[in-house]
């Protein structure tokens, strides 16, 4: 039986409170410093209200209130070995698709709805010095981790195309060379997701077969990605090397049921962030991300181009993402519309883990415009 709104509304204030209970005893780390302690996480909260003040339908004009929100935890079993885990509250805006639950417009408001609870990643990883394995449900690295885009909706395209759910292993090498940086490759085997985890709780979405098809959907170590990521520049006389950081990506998804070709896809990764104090500082990224065959389709390329730029006066910031949508769909002509987004938000920090957004949001796709207008709350903390 589906769960009413109410009660769901009740799981995700659970999901909430029982993050804040962790609130005082919360670290400012991340998690490589974590990876000796017993027990260690990482919580983000994220409550949406949006109002859409304009849809090139009338019955989608309502009001939204949504979540999107997830739980890290990890713990330290033996020596060099860790299990960590990933939970979220994949709650998202009428008309997206993403996390395996198809959110659909009836013409009324939307209260807490289609939010399926999912474990996206549970990984067992060994780490020795600059070395470590890794096997279990993950999402393949290729471009940066949406959390890197400033803004209240500028995860939102970002996250839209990323590998996530994945089954396999993976190896990860740091190399630290003094003044050229700190650099770490990340290479990964993968199929997608058929385990009893493929489901989710809250809203079920159903279990994940071979049978369903898509991309990585073979059961086998055919799809790759291959990464590599550095910062920590050193430079006499530049300074603004010292503020660079990157990645480049690259990924191979065979094709499977319902396919028509493998999908092959690069990514290059490149951002700035200038500290001019301990409450002052600006983030400028540029993010390209190439995909031939976009979804296993032979004659569907697509493209994303985002940049993104965030200024942080403490207490106020400021932020703004645009991202460009080439589609190159030439045999499917209700697909080959290139896509806009544009997003703007003035976010206040409410203390030093509770952050208030406002922000507007402007998307183009498939010759469908949207504008929305939203609050956005945010609660960000170390275990």
């Amino acid at each position: 039986m589906k769960v009413t709104n109410f009660l769901k509304f009740l799981i995700i204030m659970v999901f909430v409170l029982q993050s804040n209970s962790y609130a005082e005893d919360g670290h400012e780390h991340d998690h490589a410093a974590h990876s000796d302690e017993p027990f260690y996480g990482h919580v983000g909260i994220r409550l949406h209200a949006d109002h859409i003040s304009d849809a090139n339908e009338g019955d989608e004009e309502v009001n939204e209130v949504y979540t999107h929100s997830h739980i890290e935890l990890g713990s330290k079993i033996s020596k060099g070995f860790n299990i960590d885990t990933n939970l979220k509250v994949e709650g998202e805006p009428g008309g997206h698709a993403h996390g395996g639950v198809r959110r659909t417009h009836d013409g009324e408001s939307r209260f807490f709805e289609d939010h399926p609870l999912i474990v996206e990643s549970l990984t067992l990883t060994y780490k020795n010095e600059n070395f470590s394995a890794y096997i279990g449900k993950f999402n393949p690295k290729v471009g940066l981790d949406y959390h890197s885009f400033p803004g209240l909706y500028s995860y939102s395209m970002i996250e839209e195309y990323k590998i996530a759910e994945r089954i396999g292993g993976g190896i990860k090498y740091s190399a630290d060379l003094e003044d050229f940086g700190t650099h770490q490759l990340n290479v990964s085997s993968f199929f997608a997701d058929t385990t009893f985890l493929s489901d989710s709780f809250i809203d079920q979405r159903g279990h994940t077969s071979k049978e369903d098809g898509g991309l990585a959907n073979t059961e086998g170590f055919d799809s790759y990605a291959i990464s590599v990521g550095g910062k920590d520049f050193y430079s006499l006389n530049n300074n603004i090397a010292e503020r660079i950081f990157y990645r480049l990506g690259y990924a191979h998804q065979e094709a499977a049921i319902g396919n028509e070709e493998d999908e092959v896809r690069y990514s290059i990764s490149l951002g700035y962030k200038e500290n001019f104090s301990d409450r002052i500082s600006k983030t400028l990224i540029f993010e390209y991300m190439d995909i031939e065959h976009y979804s296993g389709e032979e004659a569907h390329d697509r493209s994303y181009f985002s940049t993104s730029l965030g200024l942080n006066l403490h207490p106020w910031s400021f932020a703004t993402t645009y991202t460009f949508v080439d589609n190159d769909a030439p045999e499917e002509p209700d697909e080959n519309h290139d896509g806009k987004l544009l997003q703007i938000s003035i976010g206040y920090s409410l203390s030093e883990k509770l952050k208030l957004d406002f922000g507007f949001k402007r998307t183009d796709e498939e010759a469908e415009v949207t504008e929305r207008f939203g609050l956005g709350l945010k609660y960000v903390f170390e275990l």
